[in-house]
């Protein structure tokens, strides 16, 4: 079957990131007829300080809304998933996603790493992978709001270039990256 040129430049966006135990996860796009029961799984499973994390306040996960986020075009909303094999059983333990504003050419970005995976470096090597796709779809600028209690992201942003600033009036700090001029 031939692949359309879409789903080719989909497929390139698929890596494999081993793990120190040997362990692979998969960085791909996110499938959203096929992925919707993992992602709905992943994101229902967060802890209260993840999705507080994610979200910069607590939401509670339905299915509707998860059906909602996994409804991507690609072309202005892009979504990354890490997938593992856990016993012959395939589960998202990561998310990485950009909405981007055509008019601008700026996306705002946000990623979440599932409690049970979180200190083995898949949220830093996702975050890289997400960079790279949005670079090649064509974005300028990535840009990200995070709680001022999650210094391990904004940690991690700066480490990989993000420039930060503090938005007092909103109590979280800020963080942009440019990636095409």
């Amino acid at each position: 079957m031939q692949l359309s040129v879409d789903e080719e430049l989909l497929k390139s966006f698929e890596t494999v990131y081993r793990l120190n135990d040997g362990r692979e996860v998969v960085f791909r796009p996110l499938k959203p007829k096929e992925d919707v029961e993992m992602l709905y799984q992943f994101y229902s499973t967060l802890s209260k300080e993840k999705n507080y994390f994610r979200f910069l306040s607590y939401r509670k996960v339905t299915r509707w809304i998860v059906e909602e986020w996994a409804n991507v075009n690609y072309d202005q909303s892009m979504v990354l998933v890490a997938v593992v094999d856990n016993g012959g059983e395939r589960k998202v333990v990561a998310d990485s996603r950009y909405y981007l504003d055509k008019s601008t050419g700026a996306a705002e970005i946000a990623i979440v790493v599932h409690n049970d995976w979180q200190h083995k470096g898949i949220g830093t090597n996702l975050l890289l992978h997400t960079i790279k796709v949005a670079k090649e779809m064509g974005v300028k600028k990535l840009y990200a709001y995070v709680s001022s209690e999650n210094r391990k992201i904004a940690s991690i942003g700066i480490k990989l270039g993000f420039t930060t600033k503090w938005y007092p009036d909103m109590g979280e700090y800020g963080g942009e990256l440019i990636l095409n001029k």
